[in-house]
């Protein structure tokens, strides 16, 4: 992720998540549902940072890949990143599938 975003940009970022929000959930939890996507992202930016750099470093081994991102300080089960989330954002068991992550 060679993409630096600005502060402000972080900023009208959750400020326009919380949007989605208003009305609908009360203001004092939908801050619960931010913050936990914004950490859930943040871990899936490092694990895919991390997959490629050993990527480079084994050359392809998937052995010692899988090894080296068994010992993260954070893992993500398979299927259970952001990325992973956002392309299922529209099938019904979308809610079970946040939870599992």
């Amino acid at each position: 992720m060679t993409d630096q975003l600005t502060q402000q940009q972080v900023n009208q970022t959750a400020w326009a998540a919380c949007d989605t929000f208003r009305g609908v959930v009360d203001a004092g939890q939908y801050k619960d549902y931010i913050l936990v996507m914004l950490f859930l992202k943040y871990i899936s930016d490092h694990w895919n940072d991390h997959l490629e750099t050993y990527r480079k470093q084994y050359g392809g081994d998937e052995t010692r890949i899988r090894r080296r991102l068994e010992r993260e300080r954070f893992v993500l089960p398979e299927g259970a990143s952001f990325y992973d989330l956002y392309e299922a954002r529209n099938e019904a068991n979308i809610g079970e599938r946040i939870n599992i992550a």
